[in-house]
């Protein structure tokens, strides 16, 4: 049953923070030594991290794609989806529909996420508000022999 009631945990952050934007239940839903990738960073952090996210895309939703938990750990891979209205740090609005990929791992402890582990689709999402031109990654850094 633990691994139900931190998969709850998850989909509840997910429902009323994220996709609310409604911050009111981050203290009860993270943990004050919440850490990002090891770092801590606590419930202040995750509250900017949602109102900066909600401010560029203030119609911003995340789907659950597939869920599994193991032990304390629950991994989600999620798909946001948002329209770029407000600055994301130094990108200004796009007005663009914009869709990116993420996989995440959350750790929660007695109820509440103690930690966060993500990978997301960084470099997609800064082609599709035009912050990077479709063809920018793939473009060759050196011509051949130039080393």
């Amino acid at each position: 049953m633990v691994a139900e009631d931190n998969k709850a945990v998850v989909r509840r952050f997910l429902s009323e923070v994220w996709n609310t934007g409604d911050l009111g239940p981050v203290d009860e839903l993270v943990d004050p030594t919440y850490a990002v990738e090891g770092v801590e960073r606590g419930p202040d952090f995750v509250r900017r991290n949602v109102a900066n996210y909600r401010a560029a895309f203030p119609d911003l939703e995340t789907s659950i794609e597939q869920m599994v938990a193991e032990g304390d750990w629950v991994a989600v891979r999620l798909t946001l989806r948002g329209t770029h209205l407000g600055p994301l740090g130094d990108i200004l609005p796009s007005g663009k529909r914009v869709e990116m990929r993420e996989m995440v791992f959350w750790q929660v402890v007695e109820g509440r996420l103690g930690a966060i582990w993500s990978v997301g689709d960084a470099l997609g999402l800064r082609i599709q508000v035009g912050a990077i031109p479709p063809d920018a990654w793939s473009r060759p850094v050196r011509e051949a022999g130039s080393f």
